[in-house]
């Protein structure tokens, strides 16, 4: 069994990374990810903003988070439909993916931010805009036999 959270996101080559993982894994093998969606307003400040900046802000705008995030992030492939048939295109069987809208605490240092977010979380959660979501679990099996 393989199991990340929040990890794929700072993998530059997902598609290499899931051969490895298709490798791995015995048949019947599985494997379950929790990924940060490459499409919401969070992910897609980080790139915006860049590592180095990023770096430089967490301690004035979540300086909880300091020494647990900022790391460079590619965010290769890391949409629920991508990794869900980036998966499927490297043999894995079973792909099931679970999405989840909650992450608008990114943006607690400012009101509007934040509820500007919250808003847009709800509207998406409600019309199942998958692409948006704030993080997916995704969970696929190695074929028994091949």
């Amino acid at each position: 069994m393989l199991i990340s959270i929040t990890l794929m996101e700072h993998i530059p080559d997902n598609k290499a990374a899931a051969r490895s993982m298709f490798l791995a894994l015995r048949p019947g093998g599985v494997m379950h990810h929790y990924i940060p969606s490459k499409w919401h307003p969070y992910s897609v400040a980080l790139r915006l903003v860049g590592p180095v900046m990023q770096k430089w802000l967490i301690p004035h705008l979540r300086p909880s988070a300091v020494g647990v995030t900022g790391y460079p992030a590619f965010f290769d492939h890391c949409s629920p439909s991508d990794m869900a048939k980036l998966f499927r295109d490297q043999g894995f069987e079973r792909v099931d993916v679970m999405s989840f809208y909650r992450a608008s605490d990114y943006f607690a240092f400012f009101l509007p931010a934040y509820l500007s977010v919250a808003l847009f979380e709800n509207l998406c959660a409600a019309l199942n805009w998958r692409m948006f979501c704030s993080g997916f679990v995704i969970s696929a099996t190695k074929p028994t036999h091949q």
